[in-house]
């Protein structure tokens, strides 16, 4: 039996209006966060090019190694050295030839460290989900994993500390690191310590 709503039970038009009103809302609420999250993108692309280069730049014209703001925060400009491997998640998150491109760079930046005896950064990690009472099955999964087709997420990845420590280490040391492979990003960064609760 199939119920047509507006021949067989028909609603109030006070409900219609209701339905009508919380689906706009609902509408209205997905476009405003999409507007918030490019917002917020764009954001933190400005706050990146002001700590990276405009920042440092006119402090280093002006001969400025670090200054107090009025509100007592303390700005100064380091140098930086930083690399970057694809993290499962970004890789998770990608979709189509982007997610086969992070995947193909996480192996190459992985066989790279394994080859230059720097393998024991590379941290692994087995997430499975067990439903309630699977007690023993849980004990049991590392021997009977496989076969009991038992459905688990792996993680493979290097902490962003580590890896920027043997960069720095390795160019310190006039040795090779891939730049490209590893999105190395050598410059300044200005850095704010402070309350951020003070204006």
């Amino acid at each position: 039996m199939t119920i047509n709503l507006l021949e067989d039970v028909a609603p109030a038009s006070n409900s219609l209006g209701a339905i009508t009103e919380m689906a706009q809302n609902m509408f209205d609420l997905e476009i405003e966060i999409n507007d918030l999250e490019e917002l917020l993108k764009q954001k933190k692309q400005n706050l990146t090019k002001l700590a990276e280069h405009d920042l440092p730049d006119l402090m280093q014209e002006l001969n400025v190694k670090d200054f107090t703001l009025n509100n007592g925060a303390k700005v100064e400009v380091n140098e930086i050295t930083s690399g970057s491997i694809p993290s499962a998640g970004a890789i998770q998150r990608a979709s189509g030839d982007e997610r086969a491109e992070l995947e193909l760079r996480q192996q190459q930046c992985f066989a790279w460290l394994r080859a230059n005896k720097a393998g024991d950064l590379i941290k692994s990690n087995v997430e499975v989900q067990f439903g309630r009472d699977e007690d023993k099955a849980c004990n049991d999964f590392a021997d009977e994993l496989r076969e009991r087709n038992i459905f688990y997420r792996r993680a493979t990845g290097v902490h962003h500390s580590s890896l920027n420590s043997l960069i720095k280490e390795r160019m310190a040391e006039g040795k090779d690191v891939p730049q490209d492979l590893f999105k190395i990003f050598i410059g300044r960064r200005a850095k704010i310590k402070g309350d951020r609760n003070v204006k």
